[in-house]
């Protein structure tokens, strides 16, 4: 293995992403349960961890049975895509580029591929690289250029005063009330992000000869998503920016153009990978048995936009959502026939499994809006004070439940703080400790550590199959819990 940053270099974790397989052998007792819940449910729940094959499947039952399909990451991946209303450059972008921002992610600990392109952009086009977060990214530490710490809450406002410096005239003249109107003063002072930090980041960006503008999960999630989406769509068409979407999960964009998603679910709920009143997992703890990706032969849509190939290295034995469907009047013999018929008017081809060209092709373009939206007024930017805690995957050898249950993960499920964070909640490092978030109560041990300041902490979720659509970042309250 090879980590020289000219290679597609892996993190620990990257490297195990098929560690993990299930050996659960044909249940045909389970198979015959299955396909009645299927026949008694009205709602299929998911997450964007399947194969675009897969997707297909679904949409494919849902036009047949009416199902109501719910994937809550990707519904809001997809109306933040909406509202941007532009077509987002792919990752490669990065690695080609001298000066990048980011906002809205953790780079080390939301995706490799990231922070493999900041590497190959430091290193080969000397980069200046200015972080937007809250919390210092010390693993990449040696490539950034500049933190511009923020306080939590604050992207909407970053991203407006952003705007201003980037836009050009006929962006500005167009939407003048909204930056006649913007004050820069209130936003710094309530983002801690000074003027002077915008000044020296903009005089770099004038210097520079390819730019990048890369947002992340934090920033779909936003309670001002909409507005923020609008206000990239602008800096999209009216900057030298190339702006850049950072998916939430594995294939949340071959979700979001394959599948016709729901609001509300209604009824029983079958869980594919999920919690729901039936479940099938590829974890073997649900009520059937599945395929982990890993033992899975098909394709995603990637962050480059474009349809990769997974061939599947490990044996599976058992049943797989083709079967189900099948069952069901879905009919194919093989998974891999829905190749070629994903949807071509979201910019696949019809192209077979078996045909594929170097393993890859690069989605066609498709139709965006090209009118501007009015902008919204910036909202007040909230105060997150007390304990917070960040809903984000440390430490960096387990990203998701594949590579949690693969055998050479390591590290356990503990909440990782600063000693300020510590000393604002009055619990000490080691303490089993009790609090709610995103509708689950949590009990975990408290590790501080001393490479941490503030008092924002990590929560790890990669044992959850689970998506979320909510803001990562959320005020909570710490109730020690006897052992």
């Amino acid at each position: 293995m090879n980590n020289s940053h000219v290679l597609e270099s892996l993190c620990e974790a990257e490297r195990f992403v098929y560690a993990y397989i299930n050996d659960a052998k044909k249940d045909e007792t389970a198979f015959v349960k299955t396909i009645e819940m299927f026949k008694q449910a009205q709602t299929i729940i998911f997450n964007s961890m399947i194969t675009n094959e897969e997707a297909v499947i679904l949409q494919k039952l849902k036009e047949k049975h009416a199902y109501k399909l719910i994937n809550k990451e990707a519904k809001k991946f997809r109306s933040f895509l909406t509202n941007f209303g532009n077509i987002s450059a792919p990752i490669d972008v990065i690695k080609e580029s001298d000066f990048v921002i980011t906002i809205g992610c953790c780079i080390s600990a939301d995706d490799a591929l990231l922070a493999s392109a900041l590497e190959t952009a430091y290193k080969d086009n000397n980069a200046y690289i200015a972080y937007m977060h809250p919390l210092e990214d010390k693993a990449l530490n040696h490539v950034l250029s500049q933190h511009m710490k923020h306080e939590v809450g604050s992207e909407e406002g970053l991203l407006a005063v952003l705007a201003d410096f980037v836009l050009n005239t006929q962006a500005k003249e167009k939407h003048k009330a909204f930056f006649d109107e913007l004050d820069m003063g209130y936003i710094c002072g309530e983002s801690s992000v000074g003027e002077e930090e915008f000044d020296l980041m903009y005089q770099k960006l004038l210097q520079s000869k390819k730019s990048a503008l890369v947002v992340g999960s934090d920033v779909f999630n936003h309670p001002r998503a909409k507005n923020i989406a609008k206000l990239l769509g602008l800096m999209c068409k009216y900057s030298d920016l190339d702006i850049v979407m950072i998916a939430p999960e594995l294939n949340s964009l071959g979700v979001t153009l394959i599948c016709d998603l729901d609001d509300v679910a209604l009824g029983k709920t079958i869980g594919y990978n999920v919690e729901a009143d039936y479940e099938l997992s590829f974890l073997g703890k649900g009520n059937l048995d599945m395929p982990s990706l890993g033992q899975q032969m098909g394709t995603i849509t990637s962050l480059n936009k474009s349809v990769v190939v997974l061939n599947a290295p490990a044996a599976y034995e058992g049943y797989t959502l083709n079967d189900i469907a099948n069952a069901l009047g879905v009919q194919a013999k093989k998974v891999i026939e829905y190749t070629a018929k994903l949807p071509v008017a979201s910019g696949y081809k019809a192209v077979a499994f078996n045909d594929l060209e170097n393993s890859v092709y690069a989605l066609e373009n498709v139709n965006v809006k090209i009118e501007d939206d009015n902008l919204e007024e910036i909202d007040d930017i909230s105060e997150f004070n007390g304990t917070v805690m960040y809903r984000c995957n440390h430490p960096l050898s387990q990203l998701n439940p594949y590579k949690n249950e693969g055998h050479q993960a390591k590290g356990g499920l503990e909440i990782l703080g600063s000693k300020q964070f510590a000393t604002a909640a009055r619990i000490k490092s080691g303490t089993m400790v009790r609090f709610e978030m995103d509708g689950k109560t949590y009990e975990r041990k408290l590790k501080v550590s001393e490479n941490l300041k503030g008092t924002v902490a990590y929560n790890p979720v990669f044992d959850s199959t689970e998506n979320y659509d909510e803001y990562r970042y959320k005020r909570v309250i710490l109730e020690e819990v006897n052992e």
